[in-house]
């Protein structure tokens, strides 16, 4: 729900079971590991493609973030609303790939191109077919949530470099109605719907912004523009990635009349990685480890550059990316080839 989990939801939560009670639930559905495959790829679609309106909790750290969601697909267009309803005021509106952030209390409207993006973006990104090579997955059973049944998914790592996720999927519309992310058993974020209805459609009006803010001071960001191939003046590439991970977008954004900052996209299909690569004097450098929740980034300076690697992915698997980004021209042990 890293990815996404928005930038936003980056500000979005049944009863556990013993592991003997869960093994035989799972024994007697019957569900085979294809069938489970193929209802995560339903619910791949349905986060994209779903109307629904509802009221959605998430948790992390201890704090807990209340949001109403609109969400709906017409006429090949993505559209989403999603408002604050805790804490600072706060709003997102999501129109395709383009992301605008309004912020009341400060009066600013923040306007960008994110590709994944959404509620439940990471979800929208899972690939049930590489799903396997990299997660065991079981059936935990059938559980009711906001007056609705589902059936509760269990998505478990096969080494320590992803976390788990365990998934409600709602019988009907395939929606996951509950999302945890999930480490040594222990749920480091719960993504979760307290209400939730699937109108027929939603007016157009359900998306406009819910704060006049006409004098709001404007801040857009450029997108990423994907490259065909590398800039040669940056031409870095990942060595040694983690089992499972691989490159799945490459592209720069200009930051400077004569800078820009090279980002990567990595995945194994359910978590994605990004990595950074930037002059070192852009902003004060990040040195070695740290971590927000179930977000860990890495950064070093190698030379001029500053390289950063953010997930929700555990830190081994961050560090490991980051250390092991090299120039074109230089081998993986440093030594600069001929």
């Amino acid at each position: 729900m890293t990815r996404a989990l928005s930038a936003f939801l980056l500000l979005f939560v049944l009863t556990a079971l013993s592991a003997a009670a869960q093994a035989a639930e799972a024994e007697s559905s019957g569900n085979s590991e294809d069938s489970i495959n193929a209802l995560l790829g339903q619910a791949s679609e349905a986060v994209r493609s779903d109307t629904y309106r509802g009221i959605l909790v998430y948790l992390r750290e201890g704090q807990l973030d209340t949001l109403r969601v609109i969400h709906r697909m017409q006429a090949g267009l993505e559209q989403e609303r999603l408002v604050s309803l805790t804490g600072q005021p706060r709003e997102v509106i999501r129109r395709g790939g383009v992301v605008t952030s309004i912020l009341p209390n400060s009066e600013v409207v923040l306007i960008s191109r994110r590709k994944h993006d959404g509620l439940l973006g990471s979800v929208a990104q899972f690939s049930a077919e590489r799903m396997r090579e990299n997660y065991r997955v079981s059936d935990m059973g059938q559980r009711r949530l906001s007056d609705r049944v589902g059936q509760l998914v269990r998505i478990e790592p096969l080494d320590g470099y992803r976390y788990g996720y365990r998934m409600l999927i709602d019988d009907e519309t395939h929606l996951p109605l509950k999302l945890d992310l999930v480490s040594d058993g222990n749920v480091l974020e719960q993504l979760m719907f307290t209400q939730i209805e699937f109108p027929e459609s939603i007016n157009d009006s359900e998306f406009e912004p819910g704060y006049d803010i006409h004098g709001f001071r404007v801040i857009k960001h450029e997108a990423v523009q994907v490259q065909d191939k590398p800039v040669p003046e940056d031409a870095w590439k990942p060595t040694d990635l983690p089992p499972g991970f691989e490159l799945a977008e490459d592209g720069v954004r200009r930051v400077t009349e004569s800078g820009y900052v090279r980002q990567m996209l990595f995945t194994d299909g359910v978590a994605t990685v990004s990595a950074f690569v930037a002059p070192a004097g852009l902003r004060k450098p990040l040195q070695g480890a740290t971590t927000m929740g179930a977000v860990n980034a890495y950064g070093h300076v190698v030379g001029e550059t500053q390289i950063t690697v953010v997930g929700e992915v555990p830190a081994r698997t961050v560090k490991r990316i980051a250390e092991n980004l090299v120039r074109e021209t230089q081998s993986a042990d440093g030594n600069g080839s001929p």
